[in-house]
């Protein structure tokens, strides 16, 4: 029984490289070895196109005011209004005198 699966599988075998190696190649078409001279085609003749016309651009107007300089802030008031922006101006105190100690926000407090 053996025997009979390897010849099957030679004969298959075989059978499949001859298939493969016996095809042969289609035949190219003829190529046609003349040669055919065109007419040149003739160039177009330039034609004169009109010069155009250069307009002068007008000048812009320029209406705006010049801004002001920015006023320079003082730096203690910088460091409050970033402060404030922050949440970080809340005045605390661990001393357990809470009696004699102001809590309010800095920007809130009077200055006397």
């Amino acid at each position: 029984m053996m025997v009979w699966r390897h010849r099957l599988a030679l004969v298959a075998l075989l059978g499949l490289g001859v298939a493969g190696c016996s095809k042969s190649e289609p035949e190219p078409p003829e190529m046609n070895m003349t040669v055919q001279e065109l007419e040149p085609t003739p160039e177009p003749t330039p034609t004169e196109e009109p010069t155009p016309i250069v307009e002068p651009t007008p000048t812009p107007g320029n209406d705006t005011a010049i801004l002001p300089p920015p006023e320079d802030a003082a730096p203690d008031a910088q460091m409050m209004d970033d402060a404030s922006a922050t949440g970080m101006t809340a005045r605390s105190d661990r001393s357990g005198r809470e009696d004699e100690v102001d809590t309010a926000p800095a920007e809130t407090r009077r200055r006397d």
